[in-house]
């Protein structure tokens, strides 16, 4: 069941219908799947809701500690978030389908009703570390330290943690500092002058100004990477549930899927593989 999910995953199939559909049609995927007969579009349902989606985290931090087996991970973290369209609508005041979701901003797709992910990914390899998943209105600052956590947990040890202008917050440059000793790449928020002086920014061992911080920065981009790997190659996008435990096992089957990805290039010697989830699509 749950190597079928990961099917759906690289296929791009947007429901499990659809899924059940391909197993019946392709005997080579039902194999290898370890099915004889292709199960009913439910049976997915009952087989997540008895899993439940600590069951899917915790598959997701076993498999990030599969690949640290092999290569050395989390030196350089750079976080940030993405929001996903809810499968449900918005009914103003009154009561709407989906009651955990609520409505975020975003730059680039202004109001978005549903949800925030929020990944901490490894610089070098491109891969997640860590996530967790709120309603879209959660300020990304808040989400920093849960992050950090569930890493320092798993006895990830980052050195650098590169943010965009969201995190830029004292107690985040206190947090990454002073309790996980490592050096905060965060772009300043220029509304946060206007309330705040920024004395703290003397004590930080690279400096805004100097080119290696400029230089660090533009490491973020690993984070949007994989951002727009897990949307366009994968399913992330593709929502078709309701309510946040649900939205939790859809993201980290989506991750799930990448990580497995990236231990399949590095297994076999393809590590130049490990982003490129469409080498191994079919």
């Amino acid at each position: 069941m749950f190597k079928a999910m990961l099917l759906k995953e690289m296929r791009k199939i947007d429901s499990r219908r659809k899924l059940v559909k391909l197993l019946k049609s392709n005997k080579d995927l039902l194999r290898l799947c370890g099915f004889e007969r292709a199960p009913a579009h439910n049976t997915f349902s009952k087989f997540v809701k008895r899993l439940g989606c600590n069951v899917f985290e915790q598959i997701f931090y076993e498999s990030v500690a599969e690949i640290r087996k092999y290569q050395e991970v989390g030196r350089i973290v750079a976080i940030d978030s993405t929001l996903l369209q809810g499968y449900a609508r918005d009914w103003n005041d009154k009561e709407n389908s989906d009651p955990d979701a609520k409505w975020g901003y975003s730059t680039t797709k202004e109001w978005v009703f549903g949800y925030k992910v929020h990944v901490a990914c490894d610089v070098e390899l491109e891969l997640p570390l860590a996530f967790t998943v709120t309603p879209a209105n959660v300020y990304d600052s808040v989400e920093c330290l849960n992050l950090l956590e569930k890493m320092t947990r798993r006895g990830i040890k980052f050195e650098y943690v590169i943010a965009d202008a969201g995190y830029d917050t004292k107690d985040n440059y206190y947090l990454i500092s002073n309790v996980y000793h490592a050096v905060p790449i965060i772009a300043m928020n220029r509304r946060n002058l206007k309330s705040e002086t920024r004395d703290f920014e003397n004590y930080l061992p690279i400096k805004r100004d100097m080119d290696i911080w400029k230089s660090m920065y533009q490491r973020r981009g690993a984070v949007e990477r994989v951002f727009s790997r897990l949307k366009e190659e994968l399913g992330l996008k593709m929502v078709k549930v309701r309510k946040i435990d649900n939205i939790k096992i859809h993201v980290a089957t989506s991750l799930i899927t990448m990580l497995c990805v990236a231990l399949v290039a590095i297994k076999s010697g393809n590590t130049n593989h490990s982003k490129s989830v469409n080498s191994f699509r079919f």
